[in-house]
């Protein structure tokens, strides 16, 4: 019998987050959100273990205002934004040169996949690296509007600030990232075809 995630609602009673989701589907819902926000790196495993674990804490809190998704990627981003501070911390202090990180081993295989997928996954991983580069609070603001897909609204919500904010931070990081990649040739119209 799978183990449900109770939490409270506006009238103060126990209820089950989003009618019956069981701590599995939670489980899956936070790491596709933690993986969505730090990619295929190998701190996945234990971003999404400390995310699951302020979940659990946090359920408590959970007041039924907004999706439980909504709330697991708040949670996800602070853990994210943390992470992403505190490497960029450790990275100034030990290896001021940069050492990025390994690449997930699906996307090295070079035997695994027709060249067409080896093209679509070296773009995808200089996506991620690109992305590494830009400031934590901007990569958050691009992974949830640009590569989640959420709303502004949304995206100003789990950010836990203005939508004028978030369209801002918005405008700099496209802006970023497309000085980043405009010059690679995978990225050109060239490079592209």
């Amino acid at each position: 019998m799978a183990s449900v995630l109770a939490l409270p609602s506006r009238s103060g009673s126990s209820v089950v987050a989003d009618e019956s989701l069981a701590w599995g589907e939670v489980v899956v819902t936070v790491h596709k959100q933690m993986r969505s926000l730090v990619g295929p790196t190998r701190d996945l495993e234990d971003l999404t273990q400390v995310a699951l674990e302020q979940v659990a804490r946090a359920a408590d809190g959970f007041e039924g205002r907004a999706r439980f998704s909504t709330f697991t990627y708040r949670i996800c981003a602070h853990v994210a934004h943390n992470h992403w501070r505190s490497w960029r911390r450790w990275l100034a202090r030990f290896e001021p040169w940069g050492a990025g990180h390994e690449d997930d081993p699906a996307l090295v295989d070079k035997t695994a996949a027709p060249p067409e997928r080896l093209v679509l996954a070296e773009r995808r991983r200089r996506v991620h690296a690109a992305l590494e580069r830009l400031s934590p609070t901007k990569r958050l603001t691009l992974t949830l509007v640009d590569l989640e897909e959420l709303t502004v609204a949304e995206a100003a919500e789990i950010l836990e600030c203005g939508e004028p904010t978030v369209r801002s931070r918005l405008a700099v990081a496209r802006r970023e990232l497309y000085e980043r990649l405009r010059r690679d040739p995978l990225f050109s119209k060239e490079g592209s075809r």
